[in-house]
């Protein structure tokens, strides 16, 4: 036996919850593939096998575990490596490409041909991008349908389905099961969908805690010691979440409130970024570890803590906000930031709640609101707010505008984010691991040492500076 596959008969003899989503194993006995951390008898090993991923195990005919329920594991498995295109292709489906582009369309976003691209996925998955856009939807309308009280033809448009038959065909073809069979128990219902978010362990959340306690936007983000929440927009739909943190079972509990689930599989895939959840913390801090003194007391764990969009990060870094802990800098920041957020929610056209839920303004809400061209509702917050600041919002607003698809293009060409502005944005908007834009090349505290701890850091840096700011606080 290998060493790769010795560690993992040790991984999922011990159940290890580091390693969970990271691989999987199929049973020749059963058919069946499960988690490493599945609570089922343990098989023998000379009837076990080792996939990298679910889609590779399903390929082989291995159908998903009930009990364990890889649908539910973290991504971001090591089988994705050092590969930009391959990453920059998962985050495109991730996105929804794929469900109103085809293969070509995403090869071209990519700067690559057709044939690399399904090439790449072949060697790397054992399929095609599309079967593996289509297998997370299945892995997605399955979750739903085991832990929600959605209809199945509410689960089966949610997941990116545009029939119900489409999405049964799929479901068997791919499950070996009906959507019906999966769905054993009756569920209570509600106006909430309840969901689960694994993780990897460890996670650090009072460092998740610390960060958006002094960034929360009031009456649009609400915190406690071990739950996080806020409202949001995404295209016509408005809804919003809390989330718990579940640290017996290495998960984040997300209760969501939508006026209309349509969007759930792409507002899910947002939320999970927020917590940063795929992460493969393990790995992650090994090499922090390496990085840094054996004497500093510096916790690890630290997450990526994400926003709604790219939009959203962008306001947030030229309002002043940034990774920097210092009270007076981050106190002046959040002020400002409130002051253009509440004068914008006049502008969200049909977007209001009537009980007063305060949400992040689109790009066409915050240029309304500071156009010069119009009357603003909230002069006075308008007047607090900084002449050249306002002229960067705006240009912020309409660059957002002529390039709906930032939140997958990450193009800043032309924008008027400073490069430090930038890579705050990048790090919250798309929660980017290794961003070296972190560095304020003008802080004289930076010497060529700790420039050097940075580098060696590759590729987590923004994983290191979170916890060197963390450590600061």
């Amino acid at each position: 036996m290998d060493n790769v596959n010795t560690l993992r008969q040790q991984a999922r003899l011990s159940r290890d919850p580091r390693f969970d989503g990271v691989f999987y194993i199929g049973v020749l006995s059963t058919g069946i593939y499960c988690r490493p951390i599945c609570p089922a008898p343990t098989p023998k090993e000379e009837n076990i096998r080792y996939f990298d991923s679910a889609i590779e195990a399903s390929a082989q005919g291995f159908r998903p575990c009930l009990r364990c329920r890889p649908d539910s594991a973290p991504g971001s498995p090591a089988w994705i490596g050092k590969e930009t295109t391959l990453k920059r292709a998962l985050g495109l489906i991730q996105a929804g490409f794929l469900q109103e582009n085809a293969i070509p369309a995403l090869a071209e976003k990519l700067g690559v041909t057709d044939r690399y691209l399904r090439k790449l996925f072949t060697e790397t998955l054992g399929c095609s991008p599309k079967q593996f856009a289509l297998y997370q939807q299945i892995l997605f309308s399955k979750k739903l349908l085991h832990e929600t009280h959605l209809s199945v033809t509410d689960i089966a448009f949610a997941a990116g389905f545009n029939s119900v038959r489409r999405f049964n065909d799929c479901f068997q073809l791919q499950m070996q099961l009906s959507p019906t069979q999966v769905r054993r128990k009756k569920t209570h219902h509600s106006d909430a969908i309840c969901l689960m978010l694994s993780f990897r362990p460890p996670f650090n959340w009072q460092a998740f805690h610390d960060f958006v306690n002094t960034r929360q936007i009031t009456g649009m983000e609400w915190l406690n010691d071990n739950s996080y929440g806020r409202s949001f927009i995404y295209l016509d739909t408005k809804g919003e979440f809390t989330a718990t943190l579940n640290p017996d079972k290495h998960a984040i509990s997300i209760e969501l409130t939508l006026d209309n689930p349509k969007y759930l599989y792409l507002i899910i895939n947002r939320i999970k970024r927020i917590f940063d959840v795929d992460a493969n913390q393990t790995v992650i801090d090994t090499v922090l570890s390496d990085v840094l003194s054996a004497h500093e007391d510096v916790p690890l764990g630290v997450r990526i803590p994400g926003v709604w969009n790219v939009f959203e990060a962008g306001v947030r870094s030229l309002c002043g906000e940034s990774i920097d802990t210092h009270r007076d800098h981050v106190d002046d920041s959040l002020s400002t930031l409130t002051r253009v957020v509440q004068c914008s929610q006049t502008y969200l056209g049909g977007m209001e709640n009537v009980q007063n839920t305060t949400y992040f303004p689109t790009p066409d809400a915050l240029f309304s609101a500071l156009s010069p061209h119009g009357e603003h509702a909230n002069g006075a917050a308008i007047n607090d707010i900084n002449e050249t600041l306002g002229e960067k919002l705006i240009a912020w607003a309409k660059f957002c505008i002529e390039h709906p698809d930032l939140d997958v293009q990450r193009d800043f060409c032309d924008s008027p984010l400073s490069s430090q502005q930038e890579g705050y944005t990048l790090l919250r908007g798309f929660g980017l691991p290794d961003l070296a834009l972190l560095l304020d090349d003008n802080d004289e505290t930076l010497n060529d040492n700790a420039k050097s701890r940075m580098d060696n850091a590759i590729p987590w840096r923004s994983y290191l500076a979170l916890t060197l700011a963390n450590k600061d606080n």
